[in-house]
């Protein structure tokens, strides 16, 4: 197998037998067809299951061809290298820096070369759906639907440039990763996903959202505090202030708050000084850092510091020393 590769940590398989490589892509993905077309076979797949997405690394060491039935499943290809393509609906392209975003409601067939590496984004429908309703604040039945028009190039840009951090982010925390921090990249992801593509809820999502009243911010802020070690739920928040996601976000923004995120990241660094400050025999800087939702170290430090005034380890040190 090749050098380049991802989410090693989540390995589905990685093998040179192509019934095993067959079996396992039709109970692990769902696949109802598979054929390698070279003797020289050989494949590797990974699969990191989150909570709304999945996120794969796939390489062919030989040509092969798959075929997926129609589902709830969103997908999006992110080529790595090498030569692939797909066909729905009566449609095919070849899989460059990104593919459109492929709507599981037909059957879709790929054809890769060999050598042919890449990261799928893989989708639930439902809760991308669930998300746009509540980011414009709509309770109708109106459903998502993605159009065939271009993707926005430069959000793209970004959505690939994040889907390769989160899968080098999952590979070396794996399961050591705070759920908060990864609960809050993936809708960030999915956030980022609608904004890229042209779909049913798009001209709303970019008109300006209705206003609301300073009661919004004080009703979000409440509910961010006491579930502070919780993932920051965009859709549970839009329902207990009653308005969308983004009046929200307007509203923090001319109360000159910043943003929820923004608000739960002060209340996290608050939550760990005091953690800090009343250490038991397991308190660290970093278990302290991974339950408040800080999965990178540096970050976590640097922000304490213009929060709290010192670094995490010495506010350890000094509560240590007072014991």
């Amino acid at each position: 197998m090749g050098a380049v590769s991802y989410l090693d940590r989540y390995s589905l398989l990685r093998s040179r037998d192509s019934e095993f490589a067959r079996d396992r892509l039709f109970a692990a993905y769902g696949a109802d067809r598979f054929e390698a077309h070279d003797r020289a076979f050989g494949m590797q797949a990974n699969l990191a299951r989150l909570s709304s997405i999945g996120l794969a690394f796939c390489a062919y060491d030989g040509a092969a061809s798959l075929s997926f039935p129609e589902s709830q499943i969103l997908r999006q290809f992110f080529s790595i290298q090498g030569e692939a393509g797909f066909r729905t609906n009566g449609h095919g392209q070849s899989i460059g820096a990104w593919s459109p975003m492929i709507r599981g409601n037909a059957r879709l067939d790929l054809d890769f070369a060999p050598g042919y590496r890449q990261l799928v984004l893989r989708m639930d429908a439902a809760a991308l759906e669930r998300l746009a309703k509540s980011l414009v604040g709509d309770d109708s039945s109106t459903k998502l639907r993605f159009l065939d028009g271009k993707a926005d190039s430069a959000m793209m840009a970004h959505v690939r440039q994040d889907v390769f951090r989160f899968a080098e982010e999952l590979e070396r925390f794996g399961q050591d990763y705070a759920p908060i921090a990864i609960a809050e990249l993936e809708r960030a992801l999915m956030v980022r996903i609608l904004l890229a593509h042209p779909h049913s809820f798009t001209d709303r999502l970019h008109r300006a959202p209705p206003g609301a009243n300073r009661t919004v911010v004080d009703l979000v802020e409440s509910y961010v505090a006491a579930h502070w070690d919780e993932p920051l739920d965009l859709e549970k928040i839009a329902e207990i202030a009653k308005v969308s996601v983004r009046t929200v976000f307007r509203e923090f923004s001319d109360a000159g708050r910043g943003s929820p995120g923004q608000f739960a990241r002060r209340i996290r660094l608050d939550r760990a000084a005091e953690l800090l400050r009343r250490p038991d025999e397991q308190t660290s800087v970093m278990a302290v850092a991974f339950k408040c939702g800080f999965q990178n170290l540096g970050r976590f430090a640097s922000e304490y510091r213009r929060a709290v005034g010192e670094l995490p380890s010495e506010t350890l040190k000094n509560a240590r020393r007072k014991q």
